[in-house]
């Protein structure tokens, strides 16, 4: 068997965090260095919630690149200059772009990277092998039977989905997470469907706008533990946990100063929706009133504590009122989760480590309650044995928010800035090979 060749960078994941990673690399001189793998065929971003009318909620300057390089051809300006668009984008005078025209620049940018990119390869494990060189190396395995050798792995996959208990045994084709919404309901066809959403998140709204538009849906009904949907904070004041400096005041912070602040912060990111998808279900909701539909349902302060099959078949969810007690049953055809995602931590709804990291597991180093620590870098340094030549180090990219705050969430506005740091980290840590520099022109 032919030994599959050593990458200095091998990167799990091949979505915005390892893409800005390869764009940053690249422009530091290190094209070529990173070899990533992705599960899908082809590069996609939120393709299962690209839904009419939603944005990104984020600024379109904070991208790739631009924080670190303004002269990048990376940028979302340049990527709508080279399309023809820049006219007509800034003709619309939008806060935020769609969301669909931001998944194109992040497709743009990606094409770029095609030759550094195995499409189709879905991680299954995570090992350690020695080296040629008495050095210990990451393997990556794949489910199609692939083995991938790297120095440093960066782990780009995103977190691993929140799903509440009572619906853990139940999924499938009509129990499903929110990211998995747009294939699961086309799934389904013209079949006239019920629908129950859980949560109160952006993606839960959204959904919930999505689903009313669909003439074969015939009710949905939106349950959430708090009183509905709440105004998300977008204080500039608040929105300072999206900025490097936050993670620099945040990660050194101890564990349980770091969980009553993201506790006090929750409203920023979590549970709560903008303005404009709040008064779209509202003005929706108002007009089923004043005709006497109830093709949309709310209840709020409500908890699901079991699912189970009613007498038709359907799905039914006993939900009991959080503050009085009172139980009552939901009768849903499908049942739709906008849960949310699961942290690094001990809590009931946490996960001490992404799944991936089940095989080297034990060569993880932990802090006092069990949690591996992660550096500032984002870098997890994993415990050495005795014939260890090198450090080997495993970067968690877009995984940390425990660690590094709520610009870890996911969000958009942080890639720029912690691709960098981890790019700057692996120029440091890792044998990364120069080539010819990279000649940045302006923007067209």
């Amino acid at each position: 068997m032919t030994k599959p060749q050593v990458y200095p960078v091998l990167g799990v994941g091949f979505g915005p965090a390892n893409l800005s990673l390869a764009v940053t690399l690249e422009e530091l001189g290190h094209f070529g260095t990173a070899r990533f793998i992705e599960r899908s065929d082809g590069f996609q971003w939120q393709e299962q919630q690209l839904l009419p009318g939603a944005d990104i909620q984020n600024n379109p300057f904070r991208d790739l690149v631009m924080q670190r390089n303004q002269y990048s051809r990376y940028t979302f300006v340049n990527y709508l200059a080279e399309q023809g668009a820049l006219t007509d984008y800034l003709h619309l005078n939008a806060k935020f772009p769609l969301r669909r025209e931001y998944a194109g620049y992040l497709a743009w940018v990606a094409e770029s990277f095609r030759g550094s990119v195995d499409y189709g390869q879905s991680a299954a494990a995570i090992s350690l092998v020695d080296g040629d060189d008495g050095g210990e190396l990451f393997e990556v395995r794949t489910e199609t039977g692939r083995r991938y050798l790297g120095e440093s792995l960066s782990l780009g996959t995103g977190r691993s989905p929140r799903i509440p208990y009572p619906f853990q045994g139940a999924l499938g084709p009509t129990v499903f997470h929110s990211t998995q919404y747009l294939s699961s309901i086309e799934r389904l066809g013209d079949r006239r469907i019920r629908v129950a959403v859980v949560g109160a998140s952006q993606s839960a709204i959204e959904i919930i706008l999505d689903l009313l538009a669909r003439p074969n849906v015939e009710q949905v009904t939106s349950l959430h533990r708090g009183i509905g949907f709440r105004l998300k904070d977008t204080s500039p004041y608040s929105r300072q946990v999206f900025l490097p400096e936050f993670v620099d005041y945040f990660h050194p912070l101890p564990s349980e100063t770091k969980r009553r602040m993201r506790t006090e912060l929750r409203s920023i990111n979590y549970a709560a929706c903008d303005q404009d998808v709040i008064d779209r279900l509202v003005g929706i909701q108002r007009e089923y009133d004043l005709t006497g539909s109830d093709r949309l349902r709310m209840l709020p302060f409500t908890e699901t504590g079991q699912l189970t099959r009613s007498p038709g078949g359907a799905h039914r969810l006993v939900v009991r009122d959080i503050n009085h007690a009172d139980e009552q049953t939901v009768d849903a055809d499908v049942v739709i989760l906008g849960t949310g995602f699961r942290d690094f931590g001990t809590g009931p709804n946490d996960e001490p480590y992404h799944p991936l990291l089940e095989g080297i597991a034990h060569r993880l180093p932990l802090d006092d309650e069990g949690v591996p620590i992660v550096a500032r870098d984002y870098s997890i340094e994993l415990n050495a044995q005795e014939y260890s030549r090198r450090p080997l180090r495993v970067y968690l990219n877009g995984l940390c928010e425990a660690s590094h705050g709520m610009g870890d969430a996911g969000a958009l506005a942080m890639l720029s800035a912690r691709s960098s740091d981890i790019a700057n980290s692996l120029v440091n840590h890792a044998r990364l090979t120069a080539d010819e520099p990279l000649v940045v022109g302006s923007l067209r």
